[in-house]
């Protein structure tokens, strides 16, 4: 009988970790979860804006470290009246200066290209509203287009009405 129950415990054991990591991934998740609507809750920013945040601090340290994306972990931390912003960062490694001025080189260009796309999308959205504008302006010429010009024109008019 002590057979059979040291080979049950051997294989109980193969499944015992699964089970416990599974009940630590769930837990895990829960953890994150109240993190999140704990930050929502003391900074009024919403899911969208955290994740825009968190997206725009990635790009940005990317420059200058590898790090592990997955478990960058942003919180917000309050102490009395203050709110603290907490970053946590796996590292894998710092990059060298020739990397960080290609990587701050094409920031850069990013950033060009993008002032300019803005620009031109203002440009478009004020020539639209000239355009929507001219349109509800008449001239005066288009103004009297709708009066008759000859007394043949004016006999017409009263003799349709």
């Amino acid at each position: 009988m002590g057979l059979f129950s040291d080979i049950y415990n051997t294989v109980a054991k193969f499944f015992r970790p699964q089970e416990e990591e599974t009940g630590d991934q769930s837990k895990s998740v829960a953890t994150n979860r109240l993190k999140l609507v704990l930050m929502q809750d003391r900074t009024n920013l919403t899911p969208r804006i955290l994740e825009q945040m968190r997206g725009e601090l990635i790009d940005l340290l990317s420059r200058y470290v590898e790090m592990d994306k997955e478990l960058l972990e942003l919180n917000f931390e309050q102490e009395g009246d203050q709110v603290a912003l907490m970053l946590s960062i796996p590292v894998i490694r710092a990059k060298d200066e020739e990397e960080i001025e290609e990587a701050l080189k094409a920031g850069a260009q990013e950033e060009s290209e993008e002032v300019e796309e803005d620009a031109e999308n203002e440009q478009e959205e004020a020539e639209e509203a000239q355009e929507d504008n001219s349109q509800l302006v008449s001239t005066p010429e288009e103004m009297n287009t709708s009066k008759p010009d000859t007394e043949e024109q004016k006999e017409e008019c009263h003799s349709e009405g």
